[in-house]
């Protein structure tokens, strides 16, 4: 017999609660069973009772995504390749389509060696680990953040030109489909009542279309002057629904999870 239920294992103690509580009462809704975890820096996952030891399920939560990886059940409830979400591969799968079309991988101390004559750039990590927040950087920020992070001098990073983005918008992509979008930001604060553009949406759905990460995940976009363009994918595991509908993203996703059980 087909399974028809989907268990979800969440983070509670995530920074956006709210969500937490939509993302409960939509699967309960529909049927599916959320089971709710707190997760501490530095430890374990605890054990999760009443969680079956088959069947389909999913994590959310920023906390799940590494440390589920090697979870003998909760890293079938993971939508990530680490090598697949990876700055560098978005450049390849949407060849053109970045906003930072400028944009160049390098070591971290080459990085450093770039902007020693007082440059800035934008700089990120090309990992999706957020080892530290991307952002426009002068040398000295760029070593203060590194080294808070204790990020080796080794790690490879996007060195780009520093751009103006006037807004940012997330879609949400279940097996090459927007099922969810929302603003997230504009002028560099939070913003979740405008309306996400028509040609944004295509943008998506084209791309979505083209190459993708990973069955089920975040696409965000940005536009900078008269351009709109890739920012980046994020896992969908650890991503925040700002004001998409969280039952309608939820209800796609378990069609799909549930389809190819």
């Amino acid at each position: 017999m087909e399974a028809s239920t989907v268990h979800w294992v969440i983070q509670e103690n995530q920074g956006d609660s709210a969500s937490v509580r939509r993302m409960v009462q939509a699967l309960e809704l529909e049927g599916h069973v959320p089971h709710l975890v707190r997760l501490t820096k530095g430890t374990d996952i605890p054990a999760i009772p009443d969680l079956p030891d088959e069947g389909p399920i999913v994590c959310h939560g920023q906390g799940f995504i590494t440390r589920a990886l090697h979870h003998p059940r909760l890293k079938q409830g993971l939508f990530f390749n680490p090598e697949k979400f990876r700055w560098s591969a978005f450049r390849s799968g949407w060849e053109g389509a970045l906003l930072s079309s400028d944009g160049r991988v390098m070591a971290l101390a080459d990085a450093k060696e770039f902007l020693k004559d007082g440059a800035t750039a934008f700089v990120r990590p090309d990992s999706d680990t957020k080892v530290f927040d991307g952002g426009v950087y002068d040398v000295h920020a760029l070593a203060s953040a590194a080294d808070q992070a204790c990020a080796p001098l080794t790690t490879p990073v996007i060195v780009a030109s520093p751009c103006t983005i006037q807004a940012e918008w997330r879609f949400f992509i279940v097996a090459g489909e927007v099922v969810g979008c929302s603003e997230y930001r504009r002028w560099g604060r939070p913003s979740l009542d405008g309306a996400v553009p028509h040609i944004a949406i295509e943008l998506a759905a084209e791309l979505a279309t083209r190459w993708s990460p990973a069955e089920v995940y975040c696409l965000d976009l940005a536009s900078s002057d008269d351009r709109i363009g890739v920012l980046e994918a994020n896992c969908f595991n650890g991503s925040r629904f700002y004001g998409a509908v969280v039952k309608r993203v939820l209800h796609a996703i378990n069609e799909f999870v549930l389809s190819h059980q």
